[in-house]
């Protein structure tokens, strides 16, 4: 495999404003590659573009029509992509029989629709220019985690979705990758999900760590990789020994149901 070559990257980054989207903004950046930055939040978006000397755009992906601006955007700019970070990520927090048909769209849509569809716009744009995909997913999309049902549904299928696409362009000019990060100090996990990886005293990773990992793995095209110790053999336990993971998730699910109850009677 020739030598990766940042200064002849051009890469489509979403979630862009977020924690881990702006570590990973200033660690491409650092490398010489240029960005074009894709968010919700325009305040955050523009400043962070304008400090790094990149390409902000400003989009709500979850909706076609915004899909189809960007991809235009990206034609009129004579932009040669050559990466596509599919970073977006939302979650809900609580049971599932507590979430809302709002709350499932919201997670499905912008974790597992919208990545699905920018790949499928962007695959004649990244073949012509020999590119790659990264779908940032989680370590939650190889473990069902009480508490996490959506957000563990929408990775389990952006995990699945890469594995099958990277095996049907294997002998292709485009190569598929899938990053699966354990819990990442971002407002992501603020609420109810920081209280049970304190309680559990579960290991958060700071975002700019992770960003430099996934780094790596674009600089290498390394297939998949998952962040973190224990969570790699929990992952590789789980597909062998699912009844076993289960049984030590015992504690997680006693502790989560114990702070729904404090929750509440924080409210009244």
């Amino acid at each position: 495999m020739s030598q990766f070559n940042w200064q002849q990257q051009t890469i489509v980054l979403t979630g862009a404003a977020g924690g881990l989207g702006q570590s990973l903004a200033e660690a491409l950046s650092q490398r010489g590659a240029r960005l074009i930055m894709v968010g919700r939040t325009s305040g955050t978006l523009d400043a962070l573009a304008k400090r790094l000397n990149q390409t902000p755009f400003l989009a709500d992906l979850t909706q076609q029509s915004e899909r189809a601006r960007l991809l235009k955007f990206i034609t009129e700019q004579g932009a040669a992509v050559t990466g596509l970070i599919n970073n977006a990520a939302v979650t809900h927090e609580g049971l599932f029989g507590n979430a809302t048909a709002d709350d499932i769209e919201r997670v499905i849509t912008t974790n597992l629709m919208v990545p699905i569809a920018l790949t499928h716009d962007f695959l004649p744009v990244l073949s012509a220019n020999k590119g790659w995909v990264l779908n940032v997913g989680s370590v939650f999309g190889a473990i069902g985690f009480p508490g996490q049902s959506l957000y563990c549904a929408s990775k389990f299928g952006l995990r699945g979705f890469s594995e099958a696409l990277n095996r049907e362009l294997l002998n292709s000019d485009i190569h598929v990758m899938y990053a699966a990060p354990r819990a990442i100090k971002t407002s992501l996990n603020n609420g109810l999900i920081s209280r049970l990886n304190t309680t559990l005293k579960t290991k958060q990773d700071a975002p700019q760590r992770v960003a430099q990992q996934l780094a790596t793995q674009i600089e290498n095209q390394s297939w998949l990789r998952t962040l973190g110790w224990p969570e790699r053999l929990f992952v590789r336990l789980n597909g062998l020994w699912p009844e076993q993971v289960g049984r030590s998730l015992k504690k997680a699910r006693d502790t989560l149901y114990q702070l729904l109850e404090e929750y509440r009677d924080e409210k009244h």
